[in-house]
């Protein structure tokens, strides 16, 4: 059953793509919830004209990302936290520390689920954050952590 999508719908697409679904899917799940509709001449019509839109919205977005890349690749952020004899932080700099800097330092708002660190910090020196601004845009920053 072909139908477009009202919503994006996750692991399945976005607003205004036309899907082959089973109907018993489209029937218990995407109907009840008016996640979907069945695609007529019309819908899809409709459909075409939401993507264009999106290609647009898109396109904007990155140029936006492209910019706060720029701001951001030479950026080093500075942590001064207690630490150990061993050189370690009591605790961790997190994602949302590194919102917060951000935010303090550079005057960019950013979401915590946009920062990328495979670890906290735990240790004093220098460290490589990812930002993923959008699926294409990746920064850089340097986090410096010094113990007081």
């Amino acid at each position: 059953m072909q139908v477009i999508l009202t919503t994006n719908v996750e692991n399945l697409g976005k607003k205004g793509d036309v899907r082959n679904v089973k109907d018993g899917y489209y029937r218990n799940f995407l109907a009840p919830r008016k996640f979907a509709k069945v695609a007529t001449p019309k819908l899809l019509e409709w459909g075409k004209k939401l993507q264009e839109q999106a290609m647009k919205e898109k396109e904007e977005i990155s140029k936006q990302a492209k910019e706060i890349k720029k701001q951001l690749e030479g950026l080093t952020l500075t942590f001064e936290e207690k630490i150990t004899d061993k050189d370690t932080l009591y605790g961790s700099i997190t994602e949302k520390e590194v919102v917060k800097a951000l935010e303090k330092q550079a005057k960019i708002k950013l979401d915590k689920k946009q920062i990328d660190m495979t670890e906290h910090i735990k240790n004093v020196g220098e460290h490589k954050v990812t930002i993923k601004l959008t699926d294409e845009v990746h920064a850089e920053i340097k986090v410096e952590v010094k113990g007081k």
